[in-house]
């Protein structure tokens, strides 16, 4: 989200908040479902990662308090692991950092490797039964559309959960985890960049117009948009968020290509000229 905000929420891009912000941001939270707890019927959050919002990276206590906060109040809680499920974040769902079960948990992308679109909503058996009875009373959940079940992406859906098995694929990705994380490190000394971030195979710089001061381009001067296009003369197709470069690369990525990457990118970015 970006330009104005409702009361709570935290500001753009978070680069300028002290390390405990997250947690002490529990407390609006606590307030409005002590407050309002019966009229809500859930909250709905990606895990870890607020993924199009800037690659913002959460602490995995918030996401565990959070869950206690809504179970005490009987909220149920979403989770949205479109993006951070199936190793994104190392784990093969993001909630597993955290030890928390969800009452709705929404996959996507990673469950056919990008290759057909295809999503899954997974729920409890509380929620099931809630809607579950004898065809004669007329009461199930409504829920479905022209596409549902599309046998080809079906398929696809097999094959990469079956790969994701047969080849041990979160098993191998602690190098590539390493090299990513470490790697991104360096980018952090160059004056645009005002924040390095990120978890798993995921990582995100953010482009500022004064590192001391942190204070944001223009939007006008489309800085994102330029590395984007000087990337591409370096071979690479990055595809930022304003200011936010980010890399959420295959989990088929090699370390030499990880490398191979992010020196590229380090040319670029370091180049830039405003």
């Amino acid at each position: 989200l970006y330009g104005k905000r409702p009361p709570g929420q935290s500001p753009n891009h978070q680069i300028t908040k002290s390390p405990n912000c997250s947690l002490d941001c529990l407390g609006p939270l606590e307030k409005l479902l002590a407050d309002k707890g019966n009229e809500i019927a859930g909250i709905i959050l990606e895990p870890l990662i607020q993924a199009a919002g800037g690659m913002i990276v959460y602490p995995v206590e918030y996401l565990k308090r959070l869950a206690e906060l809504v179970s005490h109040y009987r909220v149920h809680l979403i989770l949205d692991e479109v993006a951070t499920g199936f190793g994104r974040t190392g784990r093969m769902f993001a909630l597993e950092h955290a030890g928390i079960s969800p009452d709705f948990l929404c996959l996507s992308k990673g469950l056919t490797a990008g290759y057909m679109p295809m999503a899954a909503t997974i729920t409890t058996d509380d929620v099931y039964n809630a809607f579950y009875a004898d065809y004669k009373k007329g009461r199930t959940f409504f829920h479905g559309h022209t596409f549902t079940g599309n046998p080809l992406a079906s398929a696809a859906a097999l094959a990469s959960l079956e790969i994701f098995e047969q080849e041990n694929v979160l098993n191998g990705l602690q190098d590539k985890i390493s090299a990513l994380q470490s790697g991104i490190k360096k980018f952090g000394e160059l004056p645009w960049v005002g924040d390095v971030r990120g978890i798993g195979m995921v990582a995100a710089l953010e482009l500022v117009m004064d590192r001391k001061t942190r204070t944001a381009f223009p939007t006008e001067k489309r800085v994102g948009w330029t590395i984007y296009k000087e990337g591409l003369n370096k071979g690479l197709i990055l595809r930022p968020l304003g200011d936010i470069v980010y890399f959420f690369l295959p989990l088929s990525v090699t370390v030499d290509q990880i490398e191979d990457i992010l020196d590229r990118s380090f040319e670029v970015i370091s180049g830039f000229k405003l």
